[in-house]
């Protein structure tokens, strides 16, 4: 079954298609000639792998490989970290007037934003430089705060995910090859407690109350449960390789798992610590893993969740209204690998 989503959905998701239209436009003589990658007019996008796309909503260019995305609290503004073969940069995105707003460069960062409980400050992922970087926001404007250092176990180390407790007391930050989860007291701006992880991990992510962080291991196939504060393990879930992308159940009942080298989101119960579900995102049944879903959002009323499945070129809707029997929606053809996907505040 397949049914196109809200307008509100396709509108927040066009922000996860970026650097795709780059080429300027050619008539159709020019391009049977050339087939060079690029944009062919008519919404139509010419990949150099040979895939012809033709992606839904509107575009607007932010650089390249945007790897999250944060909202502000009024819903105006959406801020965007790009991580890929340029400088890096936070860009903020006006989604009222859809344009760029403003851009703020890092001298590192990669995949990590958070955002403090009034959304006055955000926090980005340091990546090689092995930081979490402060950084406030007003009216669409970014200015650099502090930086929050942490011990480098090896050369290669840097900073993932990060997540931060509800009274914005405690921020969280995992090192992906250095294979670490610290703590941090963001008052007095210095790390308190590091656990080293047995394989390399991606993000992090605290229950509502704060009480029990979640960390997915890439390197290891399960998800972490440890207690926020002390990092005291409190259990772990095996789920499908390459695990990234978590979000929780409204309720808090149901851990959504992206498995990146697997074709399918694993449900985790929280309460029995063990996956109970395992929802198939790939196009069509019994296709071989190569979706790679890596990126989640859930609506607001706890009902439909979106995948981002960037080898697929689309976002795939998830009705996940009754546990246990998750139903794929339909596909949202989006721009060339999809790496972030969400909902509007107001859904």
């Amino acid at each position: 079954m397949h049914r196109t989503p809200g307008s509100a959905a396709a509108r927040m998701l066009g922000l996860a298609l970026w650097g795709i239209l780059l080429g300027a436009p050619r008539d159709d003589a020019a391009a049977e000639k050339t087939s060079k990658p690029g944009s062919e007019g008519h919404g139509t996008v010419l990949l150099p792998n040979g895939w012809r796309i033709a992606p839904a909503g509107r575009h607007l260019p932010v650089e390249d490989l945007p790897l999250a995305m944060v909202e502000s609290a009024d819903g105006r503004y959406v801020i965007v970290t790009n991580n890929g073969y340029a400088k890096p940069a936070l860009t903020v995105v006006d989604v009222e007037r859809f344009l760029v707003k403003s851009r703020l460069p890092m001298e590192h960062a990669w995949l990590g934003l958070a955002w403090n409980p009034d959304r006055t400050r955000l926090y980005s992922s340091g990546a090689g430089g092995g930081t979490v970087d402060e950084i406030a926001f007003n009216a669409g404007v970014l200015t650099p705060g502090r930086s929050f250092q942490l011990a480098r176990p090896s050369p290669e180390s840097f900073v993932g995910g990060v997540a931060i407790s509800p009274d914005g007391r405690w921020l969280f930050a995992v090192q992906v090859l250095g294979q670490r989860v610290s703590v941090i007291d963001v008052a007095k701006g210095g790390v308190v407690r590091t656990l080293e992880l047995p394989a390399e991990p991606y993000t992090c992510l605290l229950s509502a109350d704060g009480q029990t962080l979640f960390v997915s291991l890439w390197g290891g196939a399960k998800v972490l449960l440890l207690e926020a504060r002390s990092l005291s393990p409190l259990g772990e879930v095996v789920v499908g390789e390459h695990p990234n992308a978590m979000v929780l159940s409204r309720d808090g009942t149901r851990l959504f798992v992206a498995c990146a080298n697997t074709n399918a989101v694993w449900v985790v119960d929280v309460a029995t610590r063990a996956a109970r579900e395992q929802i198939g995102i790939a196009l069509y049944p019994g296709a071989p893993p190569g979706s790679t879903p890596n990126a989640l959002d859930l609506s607001s009323d706890g009902k439909t969740l979106l995948v981002a499945n960037a080898d697929n070129n689309t976002v795939a809707v998830v009705d996940v209204q009754s546990p246990g029997r998750s139903e794929v929606e339909g596909f949202i053809p989006t721009g060339w690998y999809p790496t972030a996907a969400r909902f509007s505040g107001d859904g």
